[in-house]
C-alpha cells in the first residue's frame, strides 16, 4: 500500500518585533498569502492529509492552521509536537511513523534546516540548499504499516514552492 507523505516548511515570518523569542515570531504580510495559497494547491490536487504533525512555533502553527483552513481540517487532524521544533530531523521521522495506521496522508510542518535534512533522508537526494520558506514536498512510500517507513525509503514525487504557482 503506498502511503503519502507531505514535508512542509512553514511560511515566511516576521523579525518586526525583535523582542520576541524566536519560538513566538508570527507569519509576515508574505507568510499570511503563502500560507493559505499553499493549502488551496493542496486542495486542487486532491491531496488532504489525514493528520498532520506541526511545531507548535507561532509561524509553524500559523502556517498550519491556514492550510487546514483551507483543506477544510479542523483541530482534531493535528497534532502539536515540540519536538519538531527542539528536536532534530529524527523527530520528524518519528512523527511520520507514529501516523494512525488508518491514514495514508500525512503531513508535517516545521522549519529549516531539519525540513531539508528530513526531505533528504527520506529521498537519500540533497536538500541541503535553502528550502523556501512554505516549500511543500511531496514523497510517497510503499510499505504496509506507518511504523515501517525507512530512511531513502520513499520517492519524491514533486516540491513546490509559493513562488512556483
Amino acid at each position: 500500500m503506498k502511503k503519502k507523505i507531505l514535508i512542509m516548511r512553514h511560511a515566511k515570518s516576521s523579525w518586526s518585533d525583535e523582542k520576541l523569542k524566536d519560538f513566538d515570531r508570527p507569519l509576515n504580510a508574505r507568510g499570511k498569502k503563502d500560507a493559505p495559497k499553499m493549502g488551496r494547491y493542496l486542495k486542487e490536487l486532491g491531496i488532504t492529509p489525514d493528520q498532520i504533525f506541526s511545531s507548535p512555533a507561532e509561524r509553524a502553527k500559523m502556517t498550519t492552521l491556514a492550510v487546514a483552513k483551507e483543506l477544510g481540517l479542523n483541530s482534531d487532524d493535528i497534532h502539536w509536537d515540540e519536538e519538531l521544533y527542539f528536536g532534530d530531523p529524527m523527530a520528524y521521522l518519528n512523527a511520520i511513523r507514529s501516523t494512525e495506521q488508518d491514514s495514508s496522508i500525512v503531513m508535517t510542518v516545521g522549519h529549516n534546516p531539519m525540513s531539508a535534512e528530513i526531505m533528504s533522508a527520506l529521498s537519500f537526494q540533497s536538500f541541503t540548499h535553502q528550502v523556501p520558506t512554505a516549500a511543500l514536498a511531496c514523497f510517497e512510500a510503499d510499505v504496509e504499516n506507518w511504523k515501517d517507513i525507512k530512511q531513502s525509503g520513499c520517492k519524491l514525487l514533486w516540491i513546490v514552492s509559493p513562488k512556483d504557482i
